[in-house]
């Protein structure tokens, strides 16, 4: 995972994301299958076996690690090599824009002007989220191999 530097985030960079996010969402004709790899049951276990993300990074969850994700699809799937890359973590950094992106309201994509983006993608599939996720990544400027 190689991640270019960022240039500050506003929230009128933010809502063109989306618009360009909302976009792709609609021209998309393929969702691709789950991205393999080894599961963890925690995301402890995954830490203890992969080891840390590395200096100024964190592991970042494609398809979130909410309550519900693990309900629906398995702690497995969601501590997964296929779901788990690095990102530049702090203040400013990929990380902590994406994770802004998805607190944030954009009914662009949700349809909706008081659903947040981590609500709205909760309530998609495993395969749905996973593309949707990898989508905002390279948004943001990161890249996932």
């Amino acid at each position: 995972m190689s991640v270019t530097k960022l240039t500050k985030v506003t929230e009128e960079t933010r809502q063109e994301i989306a618009r360009r996010l909302a976009r792709e969402l609609v021209s998309r004709t393929v969702i691709l299958p789950r991205r393999s790899g080894q599961g963890f049951k925690t995301f402890g276990e995954f830490k203890k076996t992969m080891g840390a993300a590395g200096a100024g990074k964190a592991w970042h969850h494609i398809v979130g690690q909410t309550t519900s994700n693990l309900e629906r699809f398995g702690a497995e799937a969601i501590h997964n090599t296929g779901n788990l890359v690095r990102l530049e973590h702090g203040k400013g950094s990929i990380h902590q824009e994406i994770t802004n992106f998805y607190n944030s309201v954009q009914p662009d994509i949700t349809g909706s002007s008081n659903t947040t983006i981590r609500e709205w993608i909760n309530r998609q599939s495993y395969e749905e989220q996973q593309d949707f996720g990898i989508r905002v990544i390279i948004a943001f400027g990161g890249t996932v191999e």
